[in-house]
């Protein structure tokens, strides 16, 4: 089953998150996505919409970026694009869940949730924009239970 892309447009206010949370449940009911995998998709986007929010635009200015879903028969697909400045999460070292909390460097665990739950992620600059994408497989694949 193939789903034409859905696209929501995204201002960089934190209020959105609940426009967003609405729309993935939609896009789950409607491809009968299943608890598990609706939570994850919710999770790993609120993390990724978060985290362009917060730490993309520092100019104090409004800004609309787009989250994209898609599916086909195997994956189901989210591209997170903005014009933010350029910034690669996944440039990060991984998170060494192990070491003691106080010994951890501040952040890096919403991407690293988000790796965890999704089955790939990548990131590319085009042009002006970042491209986050994540793809999760619809049968099985990562999951929280996996970390």
């Amino acid at each position: 089953m193939n789903l034409s892309p859905r696209i929501l447009p995204l201002s960089n206010k934190r209020s959105e998150l609940r426009r967003l949370a609405a729309w993935v449940d939609e896009f789950a009911t409607t491809l009968d996505l299943g608890e598990p995998m609706r939570g994850e998709l919710q999770v790993a986007l609120e993390e990724v919409v978060s985290n362009v929010i917060k730490h993309g635009y520092r100019d104090g200015g409004a800004h609309t970026f787009t989250v994209t879903l898609s599916a086909d028969a195997d994956f189901v697909t989210a591209v997170v694009t903005d014009d933010a400045p350029a910034f690669d999460p996944l440039a990060r070292a991984e998170v060494d869940i192990a070491q003691p909390l106080e010994d951890r460097p501040i952040g890096g665990l919403g991407i690293h949730l988000v790796r965890h739950l999704m089955d790939t992620v990548d990131y590319e600059r085009r042009g002006a924009e970042n491209v986050l994408t994540l793809r999760r497989r619809r049968s099985a694949g990562g999951s929280v239970a996996e970390m």
